[in-house]
């Protein structure tokens, strides 16, 4: 398409600075790509910003985003990243009343003390036996799931090959996730810990014949080729912080208070139309990348 006058021409434009517009904006201009990143907002970052809510007190705590799991090493290093994590000693704790007695599952702090908190909510090692099977099966599977997040899409034939478990496949991709759950524990809080992750945001239950419930749960469990749910040094800020230093360093273009609000193809190359408080502008671009949910990108698209 022609393009306007005054408009700067990229191999790339992309649209909102969150965590992946960043990623993407890093590589393309280590590939030798011209880039421009456009954020309405004031920062980068997204939802993993962090802030210092503290006066006089220099820590960061993560606004909204605040634990690493599906972050890859691989991307790290390829970018040579100065992001840190720290695990967490404690994963959860959940309180309750059992015949009249306050009590409750803390889950972490080693397997010892795991084991007896177990015993002391339920009266005996079968649930922590029943809790340690399944979450060997879950580890192996995000063993070997993990690694395709930075790999070409796999097919449902070839990753069921790949996790090469059947019952393992049956329980995570095919049932939904509460039949699995209800299968292997027999105390209705250790089931509510174990659906916390597969519940949690999706509105769904541990039924749901969608299986939306079973994707949030494979989400929480294969981060890290582990399923472990890190915290990040400076809060989630210091990862978006590092990933838009890395695109500057490679030549990438980042503004920020630039708003696109509209864009235009015609299958070969495309027009972004951005709005920043002194007007408009057009930048133009072979591909467009939009770091936004799908309802935005029909709105900019039309």
């Amino acid at each position: 398409m022609p393009a306007h006058e005054g408009t700067r021409t990229y191999d790339a434009v992309i649209v909102g600075g969150g965590h992946n517009g960043l990623v993407a904006a890093a590589y393309l201009a280590r590939a030798g790509r011209s880039v421009l990143l456009l954020e309405r907002l004031g920062h980068t970052g997204g939802a993993a910003v962090s802030s210092r809510p503290f006066a006089g007190v220099d820590a960061r705590l993560s606004r909204y985003s605040y634990l690493v799991s599906l972050l890859p090493d691989k991307i790290v290093r390829e970018l040579g990243l100065d992001f840190r994590v720290r695990g967490r000693t404690i994963s959860s704790y959940t309180p309750v009343e059992r015949g009249g007695r306050a009590t409750g599952l803390l889950v972490g702090g080693g397997e010892e003390r795991t084991r007896r908190a177990f015993a002391e909510l339920t009266g005996d090692e079968r649930e922590f036996g029943a809790w340690q099977r399944f979450y060997g099966m879950t580890g192996e599977v995000a063993r070997r799931v993990f690694p395709t997040l930075t790999e070409p899409l796999p097919t449902r034939a070839a990753l069921r090959a790949r996790v090469g478990d059947e019952d393992a496949w049956r329980a995570l991709f095919e049932e939904p996730i509460g039949v699995t759950v209800e299968e292997n524990f027999r105390d209705d809080l250790v089931r509510g810990v174990v659906l916390t992750d597969a519940l949690i945001g999706t509105f769904a239950d541990a039924h749901d014949p969608s299986l939306a419930q079973n994707r949030c749960f494979l989400y929480h469990v294969i981060g890290g080729g582990t399923g472990a749910w890190d915290v990040p040094v400076g809060g989630m800020g210091a990862l978006t912080d590092a990933l838009a230093d890395a695109a500057r360093a490679a030549g990438a273009e980042i503004v920020t208070g630039h708003e696109a609000v509209r864009v235009d193809t015609d299958g070969r190359t495309a027009e972004v139309t951005y709005r920043t408080a002194d007007g408009e502008g057009v930048a133009a671009a072979r591909h467009v990348l939009v770091n936004a949910s799908p309802r935005e990108l029909a709105a900019l698209t039309g």
